[in-house]
């Protein structure tokens, strides 16, 4: 598992070996391409209903569950900004488990990485059918792999926050 503390000078230090820091990159990958698949830009304006993906709309969820129409007005004028802040914050972290060495993060750099992993999170959890702390989600044997990244991704996500 990584090594995640905390450096004298208040920065976050995490080492990953090969194996963690080839699948950090590929789901945060995965996630970029998921987030700019979107209906958002141009034609947003025209229809900005929920995304058809069910990962899309667990991470762009309606702002108002009650009143369809209030809902495709807020998603007309902050979809497109929310992709970008996640599209963002995933390029960040993608770029970081890219490079070779130790990633050592400011503390203001940790934050983008706790979205990014929470984002991931949420869009295994839809794969694999978790709603709940207490869904243990799919048994499929096609799933196992996606299931053991989202039970390392919330060890990461703990880690670094114990290391803030």
């Amino acid at each position: 598992m990584a090594r995640i503390k905390t450096t004298r000078d208040g920065r976050v230090s995490a080492e990953f070996d090969t194996v963690e820091r080839d699948m950090l990159a590929q789901l945060t990958n995965e996630l970029i391409d998921l987030l700019t698949q979107t209906d958002a830009g141009p034609d947003v304006a025209a229809d900005p209903s929920l995304p058809r993906d069910p990962a899309l709309e667990r991470l762009l969820p309606d702002a108002y569950r009650d009143d369809a129409e209030s809902a495709a007005e807020f998603r007309r004028f902050t979809e497109d900004d929310l992709v970008a802040l996640k599209t963002g914050n995933a390029l960040a972290l993608a770029r970081a488990a890219a490079a070779s060495g130790a990633i050592v993060l400011e503390e203001s750099e940790v934050l983008p990485w706790l979205r990014t992993i929470t984002d991931l999170r949420l869009a295994l959890a839809t794969r694999l059918g978790i709603e709940t702390d207490d869904d243990e989600g799919s048994d499929a044997p096609e799933l196992a792999s996606a299931k053991a990244a989202y039970w390392w991704l919330g060890e990461l996500q703990e880690r670094l926050i114990r290391a803030l």
